[in-house]
């Protein structure tokens, strides 16, 4: 049995769409179809029809999806059993882990926590994002929201502050909104990708209605960047645009918000000691770090 052929066909019922599955494994859209076009082939059968909303399983593709997840229900278990046996703190975790909070948060944190404990092999995750535990995309998540997965647990460790920016040449040109109507005279970066900044996008459109949308962008680096080069305000989060002495913040007093951070798991890998490692240095650290991560 190819494993692998079984991963891209949980990665196309996830997603519903070849592209999607691609993005979400790190591959190809041919790669996806070819694989697909492989299992049903060797199962004899086929497991997906295309609609307008996407690719739909058959029913026998819905029977297979349901022991897809049984069988990776199975391989989390029997890792997680074979872990918790030992008492050595060593070996690998995977941590997803949202790209701004890795970079300009826990990144500088990273080398005297592997000086401590050597035998870890810490793996970042930061696409597919948010990974899945239940498909060992990652043994531990740290994200915004609790999220509806209840075979998660864990529990909130910081709140990530958010704020609008600009640079100051762009301060310097055009000053700043002080009030509602002065947005009419400003221009704003949007989010492209509101699915992933679903709460965030809702904030930044409903604050800035009256301002001149003139780009979007589907990653918080790209606005960063895009704030930078004097294009536009932007919201991100504060642990961004305050690591930059080029930007200033728009009314930080009254424009602010903010989300949990949750820290989570699958139950079945918490006992294991890295894994326990990891939590405790993650969840340690927010704490500690807590008036930075708010803004």
């Amino acid at each position: 049995m190819d494993w692998d052929l079984y991963r891209t066909f949980a990665a196309v019922m996830e997603t519903r769409s070849y592209l999607g599955a691609s993005r979400r494994l790190g591959t190809s859209h041919p790669t996806v179809a070819r694989d697909i076009a492989a299992l049903e082939r060797g199962l004899g059968t086929r497991l997906f029809v295309r609609a307008d909303d996407g690719l739909v399983p058959t029913s026998h593709g819905q029977k297979l999806s349901e022991h897809v997840q049984t069988m990776a229900g199975a391989a989390l278990r029997a890792s997680a059993a074979i872990g918790a046996r030992g008492t050595e703190t060593r070996g690998s975790v995977k941590l997803s882990i949202g790209p701004t909070i890795a970079t300009y948060w826990l990144m500088p944190h990273v080398a005297p926590f592997l000086e401590l404990h050597p035998h870890i092999e810490l793996e970042l995750v930061t696409h597919p994002f948010p990974a899945s535990v239940s498909k060992r995309e990652a043994d531990i998540i740290l994200r915004i929201e609790r999220g509806s997965d209840e075979s998660l647990v864990g529990r909130k460790v910081a709140r990530l502050g958010v704020g609008f920016y600009a640079s100051k040449a762009y301060v310097a040109r055009h000053g700043l909104p002080q009030h509602r109507g002065d947005w009419r005279s400003h221009r704003i970066i949007g989010f492209g990708d509101k699915a992933t900044n679903a709460e965030l996008g809702r904030w930044s459109d409903h604050v800035a209605r009256e301002a001149s949308v003139v780009m979007r962008c589907s990653s918080q680096s790209d606005m960063l960047a895009a704030a930078r080069a004097s294009i536009g305000i932007c919201a991100m989060s504060c642990i961004a645009g305050d690591a930059h002495s080029d930007l200033v913040r728009v009314a930080p007093q009254k424009l602010a918000t903010g989300s949990d951070l949750w820290l989570l798991a699958h139950p079945d890998l918490i006992d294991q000691p890295v894994v326990r490692k990891v939590l405790a240095f993650v969840s340690e650290r927010a704490r500690a770090d807590r008036t930075k991560l708010r803004g």
